[in-house]
């Protein structure tokens, strides 16, 4: 079963990019939901990390057969829901937070509201 996270607000920052994202997205194949996916590293053909690049989640298209029992479907208040694999243990007594890593690069960071 999917879990659903409600305990995660946004940033009004991220919540404008995260909106405007969800208008332009297009499924890469017919069925397939709004997610947003870890991108660990950004390098340039030497092996540097391109300038500016944070890891983070970044918009992604998903299978909904993809979905696996590691993935959750966020719903925070004023921004579009959609799914996405923790990087760490969700905890249902927690908040969390979306917010935006990288606005270059349009890429969010998600993690306890008490670490941000």
């Amino acid at each position: 079963m999917l879990l659903r996270i409600t305990n995660i607000s946004i940033s009004d920052r991220a919540a404008e990019v995260l909106d405007r994202l969800r208008v332009m997205f297009r499924p890469q194949e017919p069925g397939d939901v709004f997610a947003l996916a870890y991108m660990s590293s950004f390098t340039e053909a030497d092996g540097t990390t391109v300038n500016g690049f944070r890891p983070g989640y970044t918009v992604h298209s998903l299978a909904p057969e993809g979905l696996a029992s590691s993935y959750v479907l966020a719903q925070p208040a004023g921004a579009p829901q959609f799914y996405f694999m923790p990087k760490f243990d969700w905890s249902a007594d927690e908040q969390y937070l979306i917010d935006l890593a990288s606005e270059r690069f349009e890429i969010f960071s998600i993690a306890p509201a008490k670490n941000v």
